[in-house]
């Protein structure tokens, strides 16, 4: 397919050069190499999940709108493997090779019907990491003065808010029962996506200005990102849509973002 851009890798080209990236040390350099093959990876394994996303969809006769929003965000992740891919080898001095693929790993939801299940995965993929992923490309952009990773950034973002639509339009269709059996999932899912971000990013030792304004910010303001996500953007609207957040609203509110399995989830997380 020829994708948002009409084939094109972004919808405006990336620098030829930036300075800023001559001025870095060998050590960030190398930490921005790692950091952006990473993405590339993970970007990769995202266009994988949309193709699970795509077929839920279609199971669940959802409007030809949002097939074609899913179809188009698997090409947006498989564009979005190649810019990361080219902002690593811009980094690096050189043609790097696409990073080995990640697994994917489903979630199973046990004891859900299949059509819960559908629309879990809808809302764990698209309300849940897209709106965080977004989250994350907003704050890396917030603090990026490098105009490669600025204009790499911008690109992934633009992306990265259709695909949280996509659950929001699905779970807005659903009838009122269907909404209802999602609320008892609301928790285990948002700790499973936080869990999994921070993982992601994790607390490293060392950190540098210059990584910073690379667009990668320290683990910490990175973390503060994710949960601001939860409490401003998530949670209010999960509530518009009449779904009970209220565990999940206590669980920010004891502040103990750990990989501790809170005591009100159960066997949704295992």
């Amino acid at each position: 397919m020829s994708g948002r851009w009409g084939g094109r890798l972004t919808s405006r080209p990336l620098p030829e050069r930036d300075p800023s990236i001559d001025a870095l040390s060998p050590r960030d350099r190398d930490d921005l190499v790692r950091t952006w093959l990473l993405r590339a990876a993970m970007e990769r394994r995202v266009g994988d999940s949309f193709v699970v996303i795509r077929d839920a969809l279609v199971r669940r006769n959802a409007r030809s709108e949002l097939v074609t929003l899913a179809e188009r965000a698997i090409d947006d992740e498989m564009r979005h493997e190649e810019l990361s891919r080219v902002v690593a080898s811009r980094f690096a001095g050189k043609e790097l090779p696409s990073p080995p693929l990640l697994s994917l790993e489903v979630p199973k939801h046990d004891g859900a019907s299949p059509e819960l299940r559908d629309t879990l995965h809808i809302v764990g993929q698209c309300i849940f990491n897209e709106t965080t992923a977004a989250a994350y490309l907003e704050t890396s952009l917030e603090h990026a003065k490098g105009e490669l990773a600025r204009a790499a950034l911008r690109e992934l973002l633009s992306d990265e808010i259709d695909h949280g639509r996509i659950g929001w339009a699905h779970l807005a269709a659903c009838h009122a029962h269907a909404r209802a059996q999602v609320a008892p999932w609301i928790l285990p899912m948002a700790w499973l996506n936080l869990r999994n971000w921070r993982h992601e990013t994790p607390l490293g030792p060392v950190h540098t200005e210059a990584l910073t304004e690379q667009g990668v910010p320290p683990a910490p303001i990175l973390h503060a990102a994710f949960i601001d996500a939860l409490r401003t953007l998530i949670v209010p609207g999960l509530k518009q849509l009449g779904i009970a957040t209220d565990a999940l609203e206590q669980w920010l509110d004891d502040g103990s973002y750990t990989d501790r399995i809170p005591n009100a989830i159960s066997r949704e997380v295992r």
